[in-house]
C-alpha cells in the first residue's frame, strides 16, 4: 500500500511518455472507501499542447478516472496516451 500524502506532488506520464504535471488531490468514495479518481494539476507545457487557454491561478486540474492509473513509483504512469486526455474533465470541486 502507498500512503496519498507520498503520492501527492509526484509527476504525472502519459502512457506514450509525456509528462502533464503533478497530483495534487483524490476523489475517494465514501461507500467503499476506495480512490475514484486522481486530480492532476497540468503543467503549462501540456495546457499548450492540448489547446487550452483559460487562465487559472491556481492551475487546470484534470479528474482523472483510477481505471487510467498504471502504476506509482517515482512517478505516477497512466495507462491512457496525451491525446486521450481532451477527454476528461476539469475537476472543479478539488482543491
Amino acid at each position: 500500500m502507498v500512503s496519498m500524502k507520498d503520492i501527492i506532488s509526484k509527476s504525472v506520464l502519459t502512457l506514450d511518455a509525456y509528462n502533464i504535471g503533478t497530483v495534487n488531490d483524490f476523489q475517494v468514495s465514501v461507500d467503499d472507501w476506495g480512490v475514484k479518481m486522481i486530480g492532476v494539476t497540468l503543467n503549462a507545457q501540456s495546457k499548450k499542447d492540448l489547446g487550452i487557454k483559460k487562465l487559472a491561478l491556481t492551475g487546470l486540474t484534470l479528474c482523472i478516472p483510477i481505471e487510467h492509473v498504471g502504476k506509482v513509483g517515482d512517478m505516477v504512469t497512466l495507462r491512457i496516451d496525451f491525446d486521450h486526455l481532451k477527454d476528461l474533465p476539469e475537476c472543479k470541486n478539488l482543491l
